[in-house]
This record gives C-alpha cells, sequence and structure tokens, in this order.
C-alpha cells in the first residue's frame, strides 16, 4: 500500500499534515496507520506505535490511564493521528497536572493575579469527575464527585456537553475558581445546532426573530410530538434566561418588541460556545466557586479559519450575543501566547525537555 501526505482541506490544515508528516520521519516512522477510507498516510501512527503521539512516557501511560477510568472519546485517534487535537490537548494539560508550580505561574500570568491551581481534569464530564477539586482530603474516596447535577441537563451514555479541559484553581488564599477550555488544532469550526441541521421543519422558525417565542415558549413540535428544537428537553434555555451572561434580547418572546436578534444566533458556530459557558457558570454554582470561564484555545494561524463563518467574526458575533458581564467571562486565547509564557516560566531540565518535545512537534512554521 502506498502511503501518501494528506492534502485535503484548508491551507492550515495541509501544512499541518504536512509539518506532522516530517515530523514522524525525523523520529525515524517507516511504518504508518491506516484511515478509516483505507489509505495509508504519514501523519498517521498504527495502533502499536501509538507511544510516539506523546511528548513523554509518563503522558502516554496517563492519557491510557484516563481511557480507562473515564468516557474520554476515540482511544485509537488520540493514539494514532498526530494531528488530533486531543492528543495535543494530552500533551499539554496532563503535564501541567502533574508540574503544579508551572500551572500556578502560566496561569496566573494568564489571569493577571496569583492563582494556585488545585486539580485540571482533561476530557472534563460534568457529575463524572476522576478527582474532587477543593477538598482536604487525600484518601481514596476523594476520587468522588459532587452529588449535585452540574451538567446543563444533556449528559448520556452516548453524549452531552462537556470540556476538553477544566482547571480548578483557588486565589485570594480561600476563593475558588473554575476555568473550562475548549483546545482546538486545526479544526475549522465549532459544533453547530444539531436541530438545525438535521430537521429541515425547524429551520424556518428558527430563521425568524421569533425563535424563542414559537420554539421555547410555545413548545413546536414535530409529526411525532417532539420538540423541533432539541435544547428544549434540557436547560439550555432555562438557565440562558436566569443568567446574566447573555444579552437579555437573545431570550425575548414579545414580538412587538423591536428586537436586536433577527434569528436565533446559536444555529450553527456560536452553539458549541453557548453550551461550554453555560456549563462553566452552571459547574461553578453547583462547586460554590468564587468565578469562572470559558477560554478557547487555538493556535493563531488557524484564525481565518475557526473563527470566520463565511467572512463573519466568530467572536465578535458570540460577543454581541454575551452581556457585559457575559464578555469579561469568555476569552479567545492564542497558543503563541501561551509558547510564549511558557519560554519565559521554564526553567527546569524537566519542563524545558517537554516544552522543546512539544514545539518541535507542534510549532509549525
Amino acid at each position: 500500500m502506498k502511503t501518501i501526505i494528506y492534502t485535503s482541506g484548508n491551507p492550515w490544515q495541509r501544512k499541518a499534515y504536512s509539518h506532522l508528516s516530517e515530523y514522524l520521519a525525523k523520529k525515524g516512522v517507516n511504518e504508518f496507520g491506516v484511515s478509516d477510507n483505507g489509505n495509508s498516510y504519514k501523519h498517521l501512527l498504527r495502533k502499536e506505535d501509538g507511544e510516539k503521539n506523546f511528548i513523554t512516557h509518563e503522558i502516554y501511560d496517563l492519557t491510557l490511564e484516563r481511557f480507562v477510568r473515564h468516557k474520554a472519546g476515540d482511544l485509537n485517534r488520540i493514539l494514532t493521528n498526530t494531528a488530533s487535537s486531543q492528543a495535543y490537548c494530552f500533551n499539554i494539560f496532563l503535564h501541567l497536572n502533574k508540574n503544579k508550580e508551572l500551572s500556578n505561574r502560566l496561569f496566573s500570568e494568564l489571569m493577571g493575579k496569583s492563582v494556585r491551581v488545585e486539580h485540571i481534569e482533561l476530557e472534563f464530564t460534568p457529575n463524572m469527575m476522576q478527582l474532587q477539586p477543593f477538598s482536604e482530603s487525600t484518601t481514596p474516596s476523594n476520587i468522588i464527585t459532587t452529588d449535585k447535577d452540574e451538567s446543563i441537563g444533556d449528559q448520556s451514555k452516548y453524549g452531552g456537553t462537556d470540556a476538553d479541559v477544566a482547571v480548578f484553581y483557588r486565589y485570594k488564599d480561600d476563593k475558588k475558581g473554575v476555568l473550562l477550555i475548549e483546545f482546538k488544532f486545526i479544526e475549522a469550526e465549532f459544533s453547530v445546532c444539531s436541530s438545525y441541521k438535521n430537521k429541515q421543519e425547524v429551520r424556518g422558525y428558527c430563521s425568524t426573530p421569533n425563535y424563542y417565542l414559537e420554539l421555547v415558549e410555545n413548545q413546536l413540535t414535530d409529526s411525532r410530538q417532539k420538540p423541533l428544537c432539541g435544547y428544549t428537553r434540557y436547560l439550555n434555555w432555562t438557565l440562558t434566561k436566569e443568567s446574566n451572561l447573555f444579552n437579555e434580547n437573545v431570550t425575548l418572546s414579545d414580538t412587538s418588541i423591536d428586537k436586536k436578534f433577527t434569528a436565533c444566533p446559536f444555529r450553527f458556530g456560536l452553539n458549541q460556545l453557548w453550551r461550554n459557558l453555560l456549563l462553566s457558570e452552571r459547574v461553578a454554582q453547583v462547586r460554590e466557586c468564587d468565578e469562572f470561564g470559558f477560554w478557547v484555545l487555538s493556535p493563531k494561524e488557524n484564525e481565518d479559519y475557526l473563527w470566520k463563518q463565511k467572512s463573519l467574526d466568530v467572536e465578535q458575533l458570540f460577543r454581541e450575543v454575551l452581556s457585559e458581564k457575559g464578555n469579561q467571562h469568555f476569552r479567545k486565547v492564542d497558543m503563541e501566547e501561551l509558547y510564549c509564557i511558557l519560554d519565559r516560566l521554564i526553567s527546569t531540565d524537566e519542563n524545558k525537555e517537554w516544552l522543546i518535545r512539544l514545539k518541535e512537534k507542534y510549532r509549525i512554521e
């Protein structure tokens, strides 16, 4: 079977596939994995070579342990696909979770104040935490979760709103905070509304100023009596209405008012951002945190693809949906900013070697 460099996708994606193929070649890899469509590509590893997708052996072991103990996505993909955002994310944050002093200094710089990281949870799923933060206990019983529902009502065996990373920290001695992070490497879009995407009959309502009145308050259903807007089955709209993070015009139902939003703003890429910000507020409330935030972390070179929708600025659109307070809780962070801070902070040999290997693999010139 002939092995080739994957050349589909936008210019940033093709650049990443080419770089990662060269990276594996420099590492002496000459046998490659096969995609779902049966083709062999030079950025894919065989599953038995999966350790080579991780910066250190320890990160590889911790990744396998995470999958054993908790639902965490597609194990085959994280082991074999060097362009996997999840593998990139694990290579960063599993190391940071094991090196709390570095984490403290990194997040203190990013947040502009002194913070102390207690726990970094990879593939954070509400109600299913690996380790309960903010506990003084070190006994095995500490591996628990809250007995209150901290989800936005959509968790199931097969899905639900999760976060790639959850950072639990303290500040000002006894204050508690939680930060949820969505990590994007080469993805060119955020998740969109499944109802709008899959149900043709709902689109006419979603695309009018009456979307909230008709779909949420009037609870319009299809021929099988199922809600046209799937999010009315969960807590999304209730939490949005109760929250002060969102522009109040988002949940207006009075048709006599001149609305700012002429259609549901969560039909397209804002959908994932909406759900993750709701989740961050919900987790903070249940865990009695004093502050919370939701960040998106991605390479700057992906900005023209991930943060654009047919020439529209996704960040600007989302900030228009948010209130003044909501804008304070949301942030877009470039990986370049993270690397610049790490370059200044790292002093130990162990951390230096980790950062060198991380940049060797993922810094794409």
